[in-house]
């Protein structure tokens, strides 16, 4: 008869156990998202480091091209390209051409650099979320068998006309004191 009062308590223990599958499941889902992810973030990192060389040598042609319609308009004004004040324009657009060019290169590199730190953040989330995940089977199937274990206390599984022996009673924090025949059978 005593074995109908464990009902419960296996009941309870079993609910557990499978609403920490279900965690399990669902974090382990969430992780391999999250994995995915980052996958995703690291192409597009990978992806702004090469649009910034393709945009700085772009930007570095398109200098070139101005400093050559300069020199030619300088050229058909009857000017000498190469001296004096043509010579330091052509300078400076050329120095300003290359702070573009750097300043585009650096943008795709901070760019790039905040999708590889979204894509670290991603994998460390995943990796707490399966953590998070055995330990939360752990400690659902625990609470099943602690709520088991107090539904079972509460139906009067544990009290001394419960059916348990003396022994039993006493283990549990009843007052009966077990003499020698008592802890032997």
């Amino acid at each position: 008869m005593c074995w109908v009062a464990l009902i419960p308590l296996a009941v309870a223990a079993v609910g557990g156990l499978m609403q920490g599958q279900q965690q399990s499941a669902a974090a382990t889902a969430q992780a391999s998202a999250l994995k995915q992810n980052a996958a995703y973030l690291n192409r597009a990192a990978n992806d702004a480091r090469y649009r910034g060389v393709v945009d700085a040598d772009t930007q570095r042609v398109q200098t070139q091209n101005l400093i050559g319609t300069q020199r030619a308009a300088m050229a058909g004004n009857g000017g000498v390209v190469d001296d004096g004040s043509n010579a330091v324009l052509q300078q400076d657009a050329a120095q300003y051409g290359e702070l573009d060019a750097m300043i585009i290169s650096n943008n795709a590199a901070r760019e790039a650099y905040g999708y590889e730190v979204q894509a670290t953040n991603n994998i460390s989330n995943a990796g707490t979320l399966k953590s998070n995940a055995k330990t939360g089977m752990i400690s659902s199937l625990l609470g099943g068998v602690v709520g088991g274990l107090g539904i079972a206390y509460s139906s009067g599984l544990f009290n001394s006309n419960s059916g348990l022996g003396t022994g039993t009673n006493a283990a549990l924090g009843g007052n009966a004191r077990l003499n020698y025949n008592q802890a032997i059978a």
